[in-house]
Parts: structure tokens; C-alpha cells; sequence
């Protein structure tokens, strides 16, 4: 198997703003790469440890989310010591994907499948 050209076709858009993106951009961009949907924007804003910036509702997250389940993946880029740990994020995460209607298997190719692909588990 030659790994390099292997990889080549598991790109990704990291650290995106996907936030700040329109439903077409998301498209255009899950058209050339898989595209990283970040749960920290849900988790700072007022009464968090990071006020400075705007919270997200979790509607708008998923439906950002829903435009193109099937190539994205979760992350919650937390760890920062004022926020909350990492596992409880990606935990209240599942939950809000599960309440705005995802179903087990979205959610399982979200925060499973999609992310040991790109790093290359399934091979």
C-alpha cells in the first residue's frame, strides 16, 4: 500500500469556522475534504471561562452539522483549564446530537468512524 497516496485522499478541514460559514461553503468544502465540526463555540460565551466570545446555540451547531454528517467529524478542541474536560464535553456533545434528532449511527460515524478512518485505523 503506498501510505502517502493513501492519505492524500483522507484530507480534512481543520480548525475551520465552520461557525461563520454558510451551508453552501460547508458543501463546497466537504466537496474537496472532510470538514472538523468543533463543539467548543456551544461551550464559551457568558458565565463560561472563556466570556470573551460568543456562545453558539446547539441548533445551530447541529444543523451546521447536518448539512454534511457524512464527511465530518466531531472534536471539542477543549482542555483548556477553565473549561470543561475534554470527555464531558465530547459527552454533552452526544447528548445535544441526540436531542436535535442524529441518529446512533450519525453520531457513531461523527465521533467514531469518520475520525479512525482519516487516521487511518480501518486499514
Amino acid at each position: 500500500m503506498d501510505t502517502e497516496k493513501d492519505m492524500s485522499r483522507r484530507a480534512f478541514l481543520k480548525d475551520s469556522i465552520f461557525w461563520m460559514m454558510t451551508s453552501d461553503q460547508i458543501r463546497q468544502c466537504v466537496d474537496l475534504a472532510y470538514i472538523e465540526y468543533c463543539y467548543l463555540p456551544c461551550l464559551w460565551g457568558e458565565n463560561s471561562g472563556m466570556p470573551q466570545y460568543e456562545r453558539q446555540s446547539t441548533g445551530t451547531f447541529a444543523d451546521l452539522v447536518r448539512v454534511s454528517s457524512d464527511r465530518g467529524f466531531i472534536s471539542t478542541d477543549l482542555g483548556q483549564s477553565v473549561m470543561p474536560h475534554p470527555i464531558a464535553g465530547m459527552k454533552q456533545c452526544i447528548k445535544d446530537l441526540d436531542k436535535a434528532g442524529f441518529t446512533t449511527t450519525e453520531i457513531n460515524r461523527l465521533v467514531r468512524d469518520n475520525p479512525a478512518m482519516l487516521i487511518g485505523l480501518n486499514d
